[in-house]
């Protein structure tokens, strides 16, 4: 991932980012930052130069980056991907994903139940997209269809009223089939660069709010 300063390993095969050199972490997350805390799992192509979530993992010390294929994802790809990266991690994780990175990783909640709670302590789950949509890249495979199962741990889906991979109906029935709170921020695209978010300091807010609630 470009425009990080972390170090890397490679863990099974996969290549993670580890340990993000952080500015002052600007939310009083009320949790132990010696191990890693925060997992982030980015969509189709990457997240990026100014992408929201390449801002956060800098900012934010003790993160966790899961590398993978960017330009052809697979889902058992993906998936493997975010479970070697969890079976190295000692302290459960917070994840921060944004668009195909949040449906792997309900992928992965769907198949690997038994590990969920002892693994993450929460999800905030940003532009998840619907696998069954029409505008789903061609590009992405094995994601056939959006699990629909209830996600076991405490959760928030963050979504647009206008993002073309997902409805607004799509997206109240999958937050309502998973269990999780759902945020509609008003008309911000797919929530990424293109929307002009910055730093994106409203999601920083939500996030802040979710952390304080898991404390």
């Amino acid at each position: 991932m470009s425009g990080t300063d972390s170090r890397h390993f490679h863990w099974g095969g996969v290549r993670v980012l580890f340990d993000s050199p952080g500015n002052q972490l600007p939310l009083d997350t009320g949790i132990n930052m010696q191990q890693p805390e925060f997992l982030f799992l980015a969509g189709y192509g990457n997240s990026t130069g100014d992408h929201w979530q390449a801002k956060w993992f800098n900012a934010f010390p003790s993160s966790i980056w899961v590398e993978q294929n960017w330009e052809s994802p697979n889902r058992n790809e993906w998936v493997s991907a975010l479970d070697i990266a969890l079976g190295k991690t000692s302290n459960p994780v917070v994840i921060i994903s944004h668009s195909l990175g949040g449906l792997a990783f309900v992928e992965w909640a769907n198949q690997y139940p038994e590990q969920l709670q002892q693994k993450i302590r929460g999800a905030f789950l940003v532009a998840v997209p619907d696998a069954d949509a029409d505008s789903f890249p061609a590009a992405i495979s094995g994601f056939s269809s959006t699990p629909a199962q209830k996600i076991a741990i405490p959760a928030i889906m963050v979504m647009s009223s206008d993002d073309p991979y997902c409805t607004l109906e799509r997206s109240r029935y999958f937050a309502k089939a998973w269990g999780s709170e759902l945020i509609n921020i008003g008309a911000k695209g797919h929530i990424n660069t293109s929307a002009g978010l910055g730093d994106w300091p409203e999601g920083e807010q939500h996030l802040h709010q979710f952390l304080k609630s898991l404390s």
